[in-house]
């Protein structure tokens, strides 16, 4: 039961909303004599540290924002463990609510509204806060349509290096960004995207992704464009289209960098209407909005009358018929109540005065069940366990509450109920290999594990975003809240090949080697460009990508080919009188054993020829006339 007054301040009024993680109070500040709302969270995560962390973000968050379209934060406090932030009381309903009364905006509203949403949104990026759940739910509206962005929950530093994607950090899918749906790294502009999905649906009354399954949403996000709301909508004007498309582009490059990109083209259509160049209806309407009852303001100028909700924490408001109604069957209900209090209280007192005697009730806590059992036996009370209940840092069997608790005074024969342990509650890891990141997530989740950490490593053998590893195993059973480490593919480690061609084949090699390759075969060839030694070819070339670990062939100059020329004097070889026809052939023998034929003809035994020669070194000749070989030579080359 939540304390009536919480740090001796803010006296609770009445619960007007229910959150996933938090109630929703008004109360009155009794210091400065103001209304305020009090967000407390709720009871069964005030043991979970993730859920405080996540409920201490939100009010460190907007603390250090001070704009008049974000709801304010007063003050933070823990009291008995209830952990707590005071608000700004906003007497309204939200942009959700308001959008559903009147099915859709026309562009002139809607734009309106967008530009003092950005205008908050430029606040908390200034101060280097994401928002990160950006909807017409988050927007509360006062009376005088002022909207307030509200609900920094899963707001995060834009420095923050965190990226991974949970179901406490995603923000509603349908208004996801496609950087959060992959759980990338998330700024500003992720905002802006959000913001484009809350303009679109502002604009046509639907939202541009609507399936039953949050995954199929997700993905739609990630994948496919929207339709132009002009196309569901023709009357919105081709400006108001363009600037939703830019939002909600699918690469953050592509869409506005900042709020003050998108206040200017807003600005540029309100100044137009202000011309009177607009086609659409002009706000001038809106106190008419509010005498039709979607708020009910009475001529008291008293407050709204807020009723708490169960699956979310929007407002709804009553008309002016239901509210006296409500009033006055309150004060019959009032009436009936105190009479029956009054009673039961005499009832209570005279039994108190003629029953037995009263005990004080011990601390029972720890014990197991059978000797709190002796110890309350023992002082004439009875031991009740009311439920059982899976707790981690209570032993099975033992004790975690008492009611009463210990120290107070009943009476003998009384019961003291206590909630006992089950211990740790155990599970199975399941499975998450080959599914994709977010799938990964979603799953571990569900099974009320803890994702730990996310590694993400190059893996050929899966593609980008697929997990392919993960510690503890899929399968094995462990305590839930177990942190599960996921290791994320980044696809196929690609390695640009660099170029070696002109370096010693010594620099090649180490080149290659350093750039995560590896030297493949090596051949020789003479080279009329390269020097010896030198580089002349490689295979593939550079700039391509390979694989890391491929291997690089290269070409290597065995030296470099020059021109001589070779004289033959035929009578050094051969002597005849008179001369005669002879057939002659020279061969060229390199330093690798190959063998060139460089001239052959039919010449006089007396002739002097020559021969234009190739080559690279030293290099060997060799004559032959009429097929015998009849002397060698060499060639410097």
């Amino acid at each position: 039961m939540l304390s009536r007054t919480l740090g001796k301040r803010y006296e609770i009024v009445e619960l007007i909303g229910r959150g996933g993680m938090a109630y929703v109070y008004k109360a009155r500040d009794l210091k400065l004599n103001r209304y305020v709302a009090v967000k407390v969270l709720r009871e069964e995560y005030t043991e979970n540290e993730q859920f405080i962390k996540k409920f201490d973000r939100e009010s460190q968050a907007v603390a250090c924002l001070s704009h008049p379209n974000i709801v304010g934060v007063y003050d933070v406090g823990v009291q008995d463990n209830i952990y707590y932030i005071i608000m700004e009381y906003v007497d309204g309903i939200t942009l959700k609510q308001y959008l559903m009364r009147k099915g859709r905006l026309d562009y002139t509203e809607a734009t309106r509204f967008v530009m003092d949403i950005s205008n908050a949104l430029r606040c908390a990026h200034e101060n280097k806060i994401i928002h990160r759940d950006i909807k017409p739910h988050n927007i509360l509206l006062t009376r005088d349509l002022v909207p307030k962005v509200a609900d920094f929950g899963i707001a995060r530093a834009i420095t923050s290096s965190t990226v991974t994607m949970t179901n406490q950090t995603m923000g509603s899918v349908h208004y996801i960004s496609p950087e959060q749906a992959k759980g990338g790294f998330v700024d500003e502009r992720s905002d802006l995207y959000s913001l484009g999905i809350l303009y679109y649906e502002l604009l046509t009354g639907k939202l541009p992704f609507d399936e039953e399954n949050t995954v199929t949403i997700a993905i739609k996000h990630i994948q496919e464009e929207i339709v132009p709301p002009k196309l569901l909508e023709p009357k919105i004007p081709e400006r108001v289209n363009q600037i939703v498309v830019k939002l909600t582009q699918k690469k953050p490059d592509e869409r506005y960098q900042n709020t003050d990109e998108l206040m200017e083209d807003l600005e540029s259509v309100l100044e137009n209407l202000s011309f009177g160049t607009g086609d659409g209806n002009h706000l001038g309407n809106d106190t008419h909005i509010i005498r039709e009852g979607l708020f009910h303001v009475e001529n008291t100028g008293s407050h709204a009358t807020v009723q708490p909700e169960e699956d979310d924490d929007d407002y709804y408001y009553e008309t002016p018929k239901e509210t006296a109604a409500r009033k006055k069957k309150r004060k019959i209900i009032l009436v009936s109540v105190f009479a029956a209090v009054a009673v039961i209280a005499m009832v209570v007192m005279a039994f108190a005065f003629f029953s037995g005697k009263t005990v004080e009730v011990p601390n029972i806590k720890g014990k197991t069940t059978d000797e709190a059992r002796t110890t309350l036996e023992k002082l004439d009370l009875v031991l009740e366990v009311e439920k059982e209940v899976y707790n981690a840092d209570v032993e099975a069997g033992l004790i975690i509450t008492q009611n009463p608790e210990s120290g107070k005074e009943l009476q003998s024969g009384k019961t003291v109920k206590v909630t006992v342990s089950k211990g740790v509650k155990t599970g199975t890891i399941p499975s998450v290999i080959g599914l994709s990141e977010t799938e990964a997530v979603k799953a571990i989740e569900a099974a009320n594990f803890v994702v730990g950490e996310i590694k993400r490593e190059y893996n050929s053998n899966y593609n980008a975003e697929i997990v392919f590893q993960m510690n503890p195993n899929g399968n094995t059973t462990a305590n839930e809240g177990t942190k599960v480490t996921i290791y994320v593919s980044k696809g196929e480690d690609l390695v640009t090949v660099p170029s070696v061609v002109g370096q010693t084949e010594a620099d090649a090699k180490s080149t290659i080697t350093n750039a995560g390759l590896t030297v493949g075969t090596i051949t020789y060839e003479t080279s009329t460009d390269y020097g010896k030694g030198m580089v002349m070819k490689q295979s593939p070339t550079d700039g391509n990508q390979v694989s890391k670990g491929s291997e690089i062939a290269i070409v290597v100059s065995s030296g470099k080919v020059s021109t001589q020329k070779l004289t033959i004097d035929l009578s050094e070889y051969i002597q005849t009188t008179p001369a005669k026809s002879v057939k002659v052939k020279v061969v060229l023998t390199a330093a690798d054993k190959t063998e060139t034929v460089i001239y052959e003809g039919t010449n006089m035994s007396d002739d002097i020829f020559s021969v234009n020669v190739e080559g690279v070194g030293r290099e060997t000749y060799e004559v032959f006339i009429d097929g015998s070989s009849v002397g060698t030579g060499y060639i410097d080359f």
